[in-house]
């Protein structure tokens, strides 16, 4: 649809509609946990309802919106492409879930920037009994809110409960009565299991080292509360392991790997044939040094589950770090155009990554990119590979600027014994450390043991 047809389309629609729409949609957790994408939308509306539709570039847009002018060796409207992509795919996907029966529908159509605004003839509404919340659930929140309750209150228990349409209450059934068989073991059980679901989607960033420990806390509790359910062991086990990827070698490290170990080895007695064992199977041989036991294992929970977003995030960073970047890329391209998922924190960065040691580096900064778009946590490893992507491409003020942004995030990253400690060849960390020391980046101290104990 070209952009003339476009604003006279938009004319059609009461402005007051278009507002209130507006705010229905900046109000999703997708839009309202984004900065960009919420001002992104915010001034191409406004710019649309002040008749300057036809005026909006990709150059305003990146000077306005982003305040960046056009500088030599830049492509400023680079970030405007990608984040135009990401609004029209949450913009979609909001229309499809939340948003289906808003009587007004804000769209972004292809080979343009100025919005299309529509009115949509909904049927008759039908009377529905919301589902309800389990009581157990809200209530475990209180009971364990100590170490946890800071860090959820930021995550997925604070995100708004919606209540699904009829024709939709069969898609989550085999949940359903997954937790009333669980209920019907016993209170405790039903709280573990829930405790471990809210704890798993919370893993990723994994460099994220504090982060590790209190989810290792939370499993640790799961365990005390059912010691006969596999979760609390797998999600231990995935957490002490990513302890151990994350120390220099030595004695710190080798007591985490023992210790992840000796978890797995609980869970599979309570669950040999689940899934997400298999892939905390895999994740222990990563930390133990042994990747190709550890692609085998985490291809056979893929193929065992090929919907949870747990497990194909872990396949995604088995892959990554042991040099499959290809396979790395497919774990990661499954959800890539999916929208935000508590599950799938970790797809968009992985494809990043994958994407820069093939040598794909605009690949790199759009993935990268889409994971700021969608509010996806950010590490420290994430903004070196975007610094390190920049400087690939010539593009060295950026780069700069990016590592500056890392060091004054986290001054004291390790990022030697990150990378030495996680990659299965030590010559892929220094093609990622290279552009970074080109730029004035300094290792620390631990670099030299990490890299050779990584070579032998």
């Amino acid at each position: 649809m070209d952009q003339t047809h476009s604003i006279e389309k938009a004319r059609t629609v009461a402005e007051a509609d278009v507002r209130s729409a507006l705010d229905r949609v900046l109000n999703n957790e997708m839009f309202s946990q984004s900065e960009r994408l919420s001002s992104f939308l915010t001034y191409i509306v406004e710019e649309a309802l002040a008749g300057r539709g036809d005026a909006i570039r990709g150059k305003t847009i990146a000077q306005d919106v982003y305040e960046r002018a056009p500088q030599e060796g830049s492509d400023p409207e680079n970030i405007v492409r990608v984040h135009a992509r990401q609004l029209r795919q949450n913009l979609a996907m909001y229309y499809e879930t939340e948003g289906r029966r808003d009587p007004v529908r804000i769209h972004l159509d292809s080979g343009g920037y100025c919005p299309r605004f529509e009115h949509v003839d909904l049927p008759v509404s039908k009377t529905l009994m919301p589902r309800r919340t389990s009581f157990l659930l809200m209530a475990s929140v209180f009971v364990f809110g100590g170490a946890l309750g800071g860090l959820i209150a930021h995550s997925t228990l604070k995100q708004p409960i919606t209540y699904p349409a009829v024709e939709d209450a069969s898609d989550d059934r085999q949940a359903q009565l997954t937790r009333q068989a669980v209920m019907e073991k016993s209170a405790a059980s039903l709280q573990a299991v829930n405790f471990a679901e809210q704890a798993r989607g919370m893993i990723f960033p994994i460099f994220d080292r504090p982060r590790q420990e209190l989810i290792n806390s939370v499993f640790l509790h799961v365990i005390e509360t059912d010691p006969n359910f596999y979760g609390g062991y797998a999600g231990a086990a995935q957490t002490l392991a990513t302890l151990a990827i994350l120390s220099p070698r030595g004695p710190v490290r080798d007591d985490f790997a023992a210790q992840a170990e000796a978890m797995v080895q609980k869970a599979v007695t309570f669950g040999p044939t689940e899934p997400w064992v298999q892939s905390a199977k895999a994740w222990v041989e990563v930390a133990k040094g042994d990747y190709d036991t550890a692609y085998r294992l985490s291809s056979r929970a893929k193929e065992m589950s090929t919907q949870d977003g747990h497990i194909l995030d872990f396949h995604g960073a088995v892959s990554l770090f042991s040099g499959r970047f290809e396979d790395a890329i497919e774990a990661a391209d499954r959800s890539y155009l999916k929208g935000r998922s508590n599950q799938r924190f970790a797809s968009r960065n992985i494809f990043g990554a994958a994407n820069y040691h093939l040598g794909n580096y605009e690949k790199t900064l759009e993935g990268f990119e889409a994971a700021a778009a969608f509010g996806d946590p950010v590490s420290a490893p994430s903004l070196a590979y975007q610094a390190a992507a920049l400087q690939k491409l010539g593009r060295s003020s950026e780069a700069s600027r990016k590592l500056q942004e890392l060091e004054r995030s986290w001054p004291n990253a390790p990022l030697n014994v990150m990378f030495y400690g996680i990659y299965q060849n030590a010559e892929l960390a220094d093609e990622l450390l290279a552009p970074l020391e080109e730029l004035g980046w300094e290792p620390k101290a631990a670099k030299a043991g990490a890299k050779e104990a990584n070579a032998d």
